[in-house]
């Protein structure tokens, strides 16, 4: 059976609404999110600027956002293997933005870029020690000591839409996410103006470089 088979998704607006603030996240949130690195990304400017100038732009972008929004609501910074994120300790989440290839689609989301050891541990980190009670958005099995669960914002834009959804990577072993365990469906809207379309590289998250890493991966 595929990995596809293992997964609940979310995508009626008041599931995902109640799911999302589960999370101590909203709807308008991850949107503005997702606006943002689309925003970005349109800035590029072809022939111009560098081939993979729309996935960093996007990538940045979008972490930013990601800290704008959520770090005065008592989410932390955080990074691991340089991959950059946001931390809430209180409820076990580990939250990270991500290009990809598509989303709210019955095939999962791949990510532009290959996903390298960094993300691999990341997200396999989370499965050593059981978080889990139930299957979707488990609540109040978070303790001290156990590692958060990973999430990522998905974010795909193309020439003529945006998609973004809120989803739980499966652990997996290649340079590509393997199947997630949920899914929550955020937005998938037609866009009036083109946007750059995503490029085989983001050239920032995940690079692999030896540097010490503080304890739990916070900076």
């Amino acid at each position: 059976m595929q990995a596809e088979d293992f997964q609940t998704i979310i995508r009626d607006d008041d599931k995902v609404r109640a799911a999302l603030s589960q999370m101590d996240l909203s709807k308008e949130q991850i949107s503005q999110i997702a606006r943002s690195a689309l925003s970005a990304r349109a800035e590029y400017l072809e022939g111009i600027d560098p081939k993979n100038a729309p996935g960093q732009k996007a990538y940045m972008a979008g972490v930013r956002q990601l800290r704008l929004e959520l770090l005065p609501g008592g989410w932390k910074s955080a990074r691991y293997n340089n991959i950059e994120m946001v931390v809430n300790h209180e409820l076990g989440l580990m939250l990270g933005f991500q290009n990809v290839d598509m989303a709210c689609q019955a095939s999962s989301p791949r990510a532009i870029s290959e996903r390298g050891p960094g993300t691999r541990d990341l997200v396999a980190r989370s499965y050593e020690t059981d978080l889990f009670q139930s299957e979707v958005l488990p609540t109040n099995v978070y303790q001290s000591g156990d590692r958060p669960v990973i999430w990522f914002v998905c974010v795909a834009a193309t020439t003529d839409s945006l998609q973004v959804e809120v989803s739980r990577p499966k652990p997996f072993d290649g340079d590509q996410f393997d199947g997630f365990f949920d899914r929550i469906y955020v937005l998938d809207e037609k866009l009036d103006t083109p946007a750059a379309a995503p490029t085989d590289t983001e050239g920032l998250d995940d690079i692999e470089i030896n540097i010490s890493k503080k304890a739990n991966g916070d900076s």
